[in-house]
């Protein structure tokens, strides 16, 4: 399957061929990124790393920033 992402900050965008039956943290692997340090938006609401992704999905990488 394929699935569009987009970075924020940044604004760059990807496709990434995936599994069918990949999850989240398939595509933040697949990114090679760290899954404590982003979080994956489909819409307008976060959706859990275990959470199947479907075909043609739009997911939005939001880098978590944490600091005082």
């Amino acid at each position: 399957m394929r699935v569009e992402v987009e970075f924020h900050p940044g604004g760059n965008r990807r496709d990434v061929e995936l599994a069918t039956d990949a999850t989240g943290l398939a595509l933040v692997r697949a990114l090679g990124l760290a899954p404590d340090g982003h979080v994956l938006v489909r819409g307008d609401a976060p959706i859990p790393e275990d959470e199947t992704l479907r075909d043609g999905d739009r997911i939005r990488v939001l880098a978590v920033v944490s600091g005082g």
